[in-house]
């Protein structure tokens, strides 16, 4: 059975949230707090715009029982959350320059406090089971047209309570439920085959029961077909995207230590150098 879901005549486009645009005001907030965690945001900004695209963004800001859900299971992307929220509309822009400063609500990991998250995460593993509960929620009241949108890390997915909740959302048919897989390859200060080497990684899904995809995590028409795509499959849906850590950031890329590191004065104008020249590239 190929389910239907709607899709709101409202729903924000791909071209309307720019990723270079994005990508600077992580590095903005990341700067001016202070903060670590750069190559882990930069990596999954594309697949935020995506997932946030896909969705009815002022249902969220309105915190209205029928809206869709988004869970960024990745809670150490919260710069990266937090800019796409704004962007979207969802949180104030004005916000975003208290990120990671005593008092403000914007933690270095995506909080609850804040207006449109809907579960604190950081401690990896959480958020794909409360995704699951959700997600049997929204079909328990009829809303069968509403979706579920959770956000991985490809280190994250190494804990046994992701694969416990795979477990139990094929057993409930929830095809309701989309996991998008950052697979940047990295985690921590090594490699992720080097902690556990999980490769053939879409062969482990699909031998799970699920819709598997696997796509280039920094395309935005990509992650959006490929959203839609699981989304008319009865079965819950995985995105294996493919990307890299420390995106469009060249002194990060690929470089394992831009999890722990903080911006220096002369970092953050080179990395802002970069994404001139990218954005004058296309003009």
């Amino acid at each position: 059975m190929r389910r239907q879901f709607r899709i709101d005549p409202g729903v924000r486009g791909v071209d309307t949230v720019d990723p270079v645009e994005v990508r600077r005001t992580v590095l903005e907030m990341l700067y001016r707090g202070g903060a670590s965690h750069l190559g882990s945001n930069m990596s999954a900004i594309e697949m935020l715009i995506a997932m946030y695209s896909t969705v009815d963004c002022d249902l969220i800001r309105q915190v209205e029982p029928g809206r869709d859900r988004i869970l960024v299971s990745k809670g150490h992307c919260a710069a990266a959350t937090y800019a796409v929220m704004a962007h979207n509309g969802i949180i104030p822009k004005q916000l975003l320059d208290t990120y990671h400063k005593d008092g403000s609500v914007l933690a270095g990991h995506v909080s609850h406090a804040v207006n449109g998250v809907e579960h604190s995460t950081g401690a990896l593993g959480h958020g794909l089971s409360v995704g699951v509960g959700c997600a049997l929620g929204l079909r328990s009241r009829g809303l069968n047209d509403r979706r579920v949108l959770v956000l991985c890390g490809d280190g994250e997915i190494q804990e046994g309570s992701i694969w416990e909740a795979l477990m139990l959302a094929v057993h409930l048919r929830l095809g309701n439920l989309t996991v998008l897989i950052d697979n940047n390859h990295i985690s921590s200060i090594t490699t992720t085959s080097d902690v556990i080497d999980m490769r053939p990684l879409r062969e482990r899904f699909e031998g799970f029961g699920l819709a598997t995809t696997e796509l280039d995590g920094h395309s935005l028409p990509a992650l959006i077909s490929g959203i839609r795509s699981v989304q008319l499959d009865d079965r819950p849906g995985v995105l294996i995207c493919n990307t890299i850590k420390g995106r469009d950031v060249p002194f990060a890329e690929n470089e394992p230590i831009w999890h722990y590191r903080t911006l220096t004065d002369d970092l953050y104008a080179e990395a802002t150098r970069h994404l001139d020249s990218l954005q004058q590239g296309r003009s």
